[in-house]
């Protein structure tokens, strides 16, 4: 009898760039100081791993990286079904870049407590999209990696998966464990209610220090730092257009775009 399957989702605190604002002054944007969310794409990651325990069985464990607020990530992943967390609790300072997370990740994933079947990430997070930590983290542990997929089942002890290319749909298969990034279009992530809400609230999130895996400070620092982000600077002309009708209103319209170099060509 083969044992349960553990199904694993790194998820991620980003910031919520749809309500990040810029200084009207300077257009700065304090990014320390920018509102987070739990990253969308990591959402469709939850939900398919729930799926998978629903129609198969085993555990579905979330793990992210990053300070005491990226509990907030894990939790809103209990509400959608996850069974527990493990935040790798970062030390004070700037959350480490993607290959920094990666190689944390992996680390975890090498003790006895992060063995997985299955690991499931986004395929990029809202706010930075470099769509490189899963794929890391599968290099760096010798995994299969199958990105952007869109389409995923189990048929015993294989993995098949439909995943998109610049061609088309390609079809892949795979044993396990290994690594898969997911798309939106896989699924729709169910909304919490308020029960189970209310149930993640009573279930365990593990907080693990980064320093207790191993791994070296170089391995941690990150290769490229945001110096600055700021919204350019785009000065309006606030031309306005008149005329006694609609039609000498477009013809206005036209010719001041014609003189913009706009055509319409």
């Amino acid at each position: 009898m083969s044992l349960p399957r553990r199904w694993v989702v790194a998820v991620k605190h980003g910031i919520d760039v749809n309500l990040t604002r810029a200084d009207p002054t300077t257009g700065r944007i304090d990014l320390a100081r920018a509102p987070r969310k739990t990253s969308d794409f990591d959402k469709n990651a939850v939900e398919e791993a729930v799926r998978l325990r629903e129609k198969h069985g085993g555990t579905v464990t979330v793990v992210t990286v990053g300070p005491a607020t990226a509990r907030e990530a894990i939790r809103d992943a209990l509400a959608i079904g996850a069974d527990e967390g493990v935040l790798l609790a970062a030390p004070d300072g700037p959350v480490g870049d993607s290959r920094a997370v990666a190689g944390t990740l992996a680390a975890y994933f090498r003790t006895p407590g992060g063995a997985f079947d299955l690991a499931l990430f986004g395929e990029g997070s809202t706010d930075h999209f470099s769509g490189t930590v899963g794929p890391r983290v599968a290099a760096e542990l010798g995994f299969p990696s199958l990105s952007h997929v869109r389409q995923l089942t189990i048929d015993g002890g294989h993995l098949r998966v439909h995943r998109d290319i610049d061609s088309g749909i390609e079809e892949l298969e795979s044993g396990f464990p290994a690594v898969v990034t997911v798309g939106q279009e896989i699924n729709t992530p169910r909304m919490p209610t308020f029960l189970s809400t209310l149930k993640s609230s009573k279930k365990e999130i593990r907080e693990i220090p980064i320093d207790s895996l191993g791994l070296s400070a170089s391995k941690w620092t990150r290769s490229i730092v945001i110096q600055e982000a700021s919204v350019p600077s785009v000065p309006r002309k606030k031309i306005r257009v008149s005329g006694e009708n609609p039609s000498a209103l477009s013809h206005e319209l036209v010719e001041l775009l014609r003189r913009e170099g706009i055509d319409g060509k």
